[in-house]
Formats: structure tokens, C-alpha cells, sequence
């Protein structure tokens, strides 16, 4: 159970670096003028499939494409939870 949650917060964290971090931000500038990387950069379960799917062939035991449709599904509930309470926090003003 423990190594599943490590999984899980590693497919998470790699999922939001590459959609958000700054560190990447200059390589994420030159992809996204590929259509498919655009689209693939702005989805969480798209993001935390592919994610998942490097995780579960090199780290873990579980099975790859198993991992990586939990991975999607569990990089998109964190990430739909972090966007709300961010918004929260941090509330965008509306123009008027």
C-alpha cells in the first residue's frame, strides 16, 4: 500500500511539473507550438497517463497500462483539488 501512495504522488508530481512547473517553462514554450503537445500539456489525465505509464514500466510492480489508467485518474482528482483550493485561496477577479 505504502509503495502504491509513493507511485501515486510520483506520477502526480511529474504530471504537474511538466504542465506547470517554471523550471520547464522554456521547453514547454517550443512544445506547445506542436498541436498534440498543446493539447497533451493542458489535460491532467492525459498528462498523468503518459506519466503513469513511464512510472509503472521502469518503478513499479504493477501492471503498466493498469498504472497508468489509475495514474490519469489520480493525477486528475489532485490536480482538480489543487486548481479549486488554489481558486480559493488565490481567487481570479472577474472584469466587469
Amino acid at each position: 500500500m505504502a509503495d502504491l501512495l509513493f507511485y501515486t504522488l510520483a506520477s502526480y508530481g511529474l504530471c504537474y511539473i511538466l504542465m506547470e512547473a517554471k523550471i520547464l517553462n522554456f521547453i514547454r514554450v517550443k512544445i506547445v507550438k506542436i498541436k498534440f503537445f498543446e493539447e497533451l500539456l493542458n489535460c491532467s489525465l492525459c498528462t498523468g497517463f503518459w506519466t503513469g505509464l513511464i512510472i509503472g514500466t521502469y518503478a513499479s510492480s504493477y501492471n503498466n497500462i493498469l498504472f497508468a489508467l489509475y495514474s490519469s485518474s489520480s493525477c486528475y482528482l489532485i490536480y482538480l483539488v489543487n486548481s479549486i483550493l488554489l481558486n480559493k485561496v488565490y481567487p481570479i477577479e472577474k472584469e466587469k
